[in-house]
């Protein structure tokens, strides 16, 4: 859907656009693309809006370092690997769509069965970025025990592996143990989830500003001062209160198609629709007006 959705997009603000897809979705990129160079053509505009890269590895690296093409932007989607060498290989400017490895945070006071529904729905899907990896819980929250094994209970039986840090682990040896740094900047695009305790809402922020890819974070609490001050501090494209990290997607968004999600901060952060990929041209008509 990417190469439908990215060319609907492109095309809908009035940009050109050069798709290169993987090696194995080749054959179904190159016909998605003839099929928008017929419709294009049947309707009397220029063909070559749309394109496909029909470009070897070389040459593709080539591009993105010398700027073959005249390319105004590239917009990576794909894996930080990917990202990374653009990043570091490009004077083009780029959009970072970027890894999810999404957080949420159960405050002390909360509807822990919402947090429940809330936090599966999080992982209905497993390969998209908007999906929930890692949950924080607040370790003052009543009857924390027995909530926990609610929860890996409630997550197991679908089929989700559960993993989580010592001082979970302790409440529940269901729970497989992982005390490694390096999962907590993991986006697992997997049935996994990571659970942690913390101690309250200022350690909550700081964590998910340090290791989430700053896509999406939610909080699920009944104090309003609490949801206010968790999105205002924490450094993500969408944030939420009481609601699924699933909602962040263009169409959800409300603004049709999407061609990424940016988790920068410039020029736009979120779902990029068409309104996002437009720029300002400036028209001055005169009659020999000349500035003193």
């Amino acid at each position: 859907d990417v190469t439908i959705e990215a060319a609907a997009t492109a095309f809908k603000a009035g940009n050109r656009i050069l798709l290169k897809g993987g090696k194995e979705s080749y054959h179904t990129n190159s016909f998605l693309t003839q099929l928008w160079q017929q419709a294009l053509e049947k309707t009397g505009i220029d063909s070559r809006y749309v394109q496909y890269l029909h470009l070897t590895r070389e040459e593709t690296q080539r591009l993105i370092k010398e700027n073959t093409h005249r390319v105004d932007l590239i917009i990576p989607r794909g894996g930080e690997n990917l990202i990374r060498f653009i990043q570091e290989n490009t004077t083009i400017p780029i959009i970072v769509s970027g890894r999810g490895n999404n957080f949420l945070y159960v405050d002390k006071n909360c509807d822990f069965e919402m947090a429940v529904r809330i936090i599966l729905n999080g992982k209905k899907r497993i390969s998209v970025c908007n999906a929930l990896d890692k949950v924080l819980i607040d370790e003052n929250l009543p009857n924390i025990q027995d909530k926990i094994v609610q929860l890996v209970s409630a997550l197991k039986s679908r089929g989700i592996e559960v993993l989580g840090n010592s001082s979970v682990y302790g409440l529940n040896s269901e729970i497989i143990e992982t005390n490694d740094e390096k999962v907590l900047y993991e986006e697992f695009l997997a049935p996994k989830i990571f659970l942690s305790l913390v101690p309250d809402i200022t350690e909550a922020i700081r964590l998910i500003n340090a290791y989430s890819g700053k896509h999406s974070a939610t909080i699920v609490t009944n104090e309003f001062p609490q949801a206010t001050r968790f999105m205002q501090e924490v450094d993500c494209a969408a944030v939420y209160h009481n609601a699924s990290t699933r909602f962040t997607d263009g169409g959800e968004f409300g603004l049709g198609a999407e061609i990424a999600i940016s988790t920068q901060k410039l020029h736009f952060r979120g779902p990029i629709g068409a309104e996002q990929l437009v720029t300002n041209k400036w028209f001055v008509y005169g009659n020999g007006h000349i500035r003193e």
